[in-house]
């Protein structure tokens, strides 16, 4: 029976998921600035001395949601990580993402909500989101757009499309995301 107080005791790492998942939610319904460190806690039943035990800072705390969530993605798709050959494949690849991403509305809200906040130089995340833009450029020209003749602006394109639909989808749940990627993929993905 757990304590009246509403702690429990949980192994480590079981205690680590739940802190990561409670604080995704947290942070992609209010932003990082708008909740407490001492809310990140009360989610988990827990204190806020409890809760730096397990990370020192609450900006630690945001560095390791993000982690984790790209540790998931990258868990997700690392089986099928190769680079496409042309095209086709590039498409595929890309549209098994996109589904997959549309079933994580809330992770998405997530880094829209902190990618925004990130904007200003203070922000505890700016660096970790300037590091993942230039990774995921990279990624992308070097694993999905090796056969595009611009495969460094394309990366562009294609992030900024799907970002940028993202953001609308988020506002406007009615938009067909999928149709929508449709329409763009016809034309994106043509032979270069």
């Amino acid at each position: 029976m757990p304590p009246a107080s509403g702690r429990r005791r949980l192994p480590p790492a079981e205690r680590r998921e739940e802190i990561l998942k409670a604080a995704a939610d947290l942070i992609a319904s209010s932003g990082f600035r708008g909740v407490p460190l001492e809310a990140f806690a009360a989610a988990c039943g827990m204190t806020k001395a409890g809760m730096l035990h397990h990370f020192p800072s609450k900006e630690a705390l945001l560095v390791a949601v993000l982690e984790r969530r790209d540790e998931l993605d990258l868990t997700t798709i690392a089986g099928t990580l190769e680079p496409a050959r042309d095209p086709a494949s590039a498409r595929a690849l890309m549209t098994a993402f996109v589904e997959r991403n549309l079933t994580q509305r809330p992770i998405l809200q997530l880094y829209a909500v902190l990618a925004a906040e990130a904007l200003d130089p203070d922000h505890p995340a700016r660096a970790y989101f300037q590091q993942r833009l230039h990774e995921g450029r990279a990624l992308l020209e070097h694993y999905l757009l090796a056969w595009h003749p611009r495969p460094d602006l394309a990366a562009v394109e294609l992030f900024s499309f799907l970002d940028g639909l993202q953001l609308h989808w988020l506002g406007d749940p009615d938009i067909d995301f999928l149709a929508q990627w449709e329409l763009f993929a016809d034309r994106f993905f043509r032979d270069g």
